[in-house]
């Protein structure tokens, strides 16, 4: 046991990572809302830190916060446009908003990039 219990979040710190740790660990244990406080933490720190992009993202989408999360995705991929992880979420995201169209696109760029990295 890391001391947290199993439902509380660890405590963030003075970096952007501790803080992207805390929203890690919120948003396993499903409180998303913590986490989104946690992910925004770390870009007041590091503003374009992809895996606090990432996680704000998804905190975004499980509060049902879709065009936040299809903005904040977007954020990331200007940073990182090769990494499918990112177009599979900004996919979800445009699903969720009935934008099909639009979304089975950024799922086939997904696919494409995955499978070229298997190559």
């Amino acid at each position: 046991m890391n001391g947290y219990g199993r439902t509380a979040c660890p405590p963030g710190g003075e970096d952007a990572a501790s803080w992207v740790f805390r929203g890690m660990a919120c948003t396993r244990r499903r409180h998303y809302t913590e986490a989104l406080a946690a992910f925004e933490r770390a870009l007041e720190i590091e503003l374009s830190l992809l895996d606090a992009l990432l996680g704000r993202g998804n905190a975004y989408y499980a509060l049902e916060r879709y065009d936040d999360a299809l903005r904040t995705y977007d954020r990331a991929l200007e940073a990182a446009p090769e990494r499918p992880a990112l177009h599979l979420a900004r996919s979800n995201a445009l699903g969720a908003l009935g934008r099909c169209d639009e979304a089975y696109t950024a799922y086939d760029r997904a696919l494409s990039l995955r499978c070229r990295s298997h190559q």
